[in-house]
């Protein structure tokens, strides 16, 4: 059993979507801080059709205290912003080989944001859409909803994995400043890293265009297809499951 973790990000990376195709089990962290400069309301796209230079798409929230928990951040309906994402999108990818393909699944998700409250209700719910065209069927989960509390860090989410009796957990690279792999040792999990964003530093042969992993999953749907996406995804874990033989001889040796 594999689980992976991940706060709930709005329309977030390709590599995002790679640990959610990698587990059985995603569990959408939302019972955590929000943190100011995260990517929990906005994500970068292209500013312009053929350029690399970034633009935000941001999902306005009503006020909230500095100390809120991602569960608990609001929605702000009183701008038009919906439309306003769904010009923004058009403009710099309606030329793009497979926009039209799924372009209109994302519009409808993004209108019907008027009848979601919170923010997670809605990234929550435009992963699953991206999920479902893109054929993946995994069990998503919210923090919230697990009955684990009180833990520091590393040993929430330990804890979190081990509720599901999972023995391995794939963890993002950022997290590696304050977890330890004793920490999920102990509870008999294996700890392993998704480096995909090393693998994506040279640029996808197949990506006609200029790439740049940081930017929304869109970018690659609208670019690659869910085919082209789904290759990715493969021959990364080919690469990273060769690499971990090697490292398993060299440590044997």
């Amino acid at each position: 059993m594999t689980v992976a973790i991940h706060q709930p990000n709005f329309l977030p990376w390709i590599g995002y979507f790679y640990k959610i195709w990698a587990s059985d089990i995603f569990i959408l962290h939302d019972n955590v801080e929000y943190t100011k400069h995260s990517f929990t309301k906005r994500v970068f796209i292209r500013k312009y059709p053929t350029e690399l230079e970034h633009d935000y798409l941001i999902v306005p929230l009503k006020k909230h205290s500095d100390f809120a928990l991602i569960s608990d951040l609001k929605i702000c309906h009183e701008q038009n912003w919906q439309q306003k994402q769904i010009n923004k999108l058009y403009y710099v990818y309606h030329k793009a080989p497979f926009f039209k393909d799924y372009f209109p699944t994302i519009e409808q998700t993004i209108l019907s944001s008027y009848q979601a409250t919170h923010l997670v209700d809605f990234n929550r719910q435009l992963i699953l859409d991206i999920l479902s065209l893109l054929d993946i069927e995994r069990t998503i989960v919210l923090s919230s909803e697990i009955p684990v509390r009180g833990f520091q860090a590393d040993e929430y989410n330990a804890e979190l994995v081990a509720y599901y009796g999972a023995d391995l957990y794939i963890s993002g690279t950022g997290a590696k400043k304050y977890q330890f792999t004793t920490t999920y040792a102990e509870r008999g999990i294996s700890l392993i890293y998704n480096e995909i964003g090393n693998y994506l530093k040279n640029i996808p042969p197949q990506y006609p265009i200029q790439f740049d992993r940081s930017l929304s999953i869109l970018d690659a749907l609208f670019y690659l297809g869910t085919e082209g996406i789904l290759d990715i995804f493969a021959s990364y874990q080919n690469t990273f499951l060769k690499k971990k033989e090697l490292e398993s001889l060299v440590l044997a040796y």
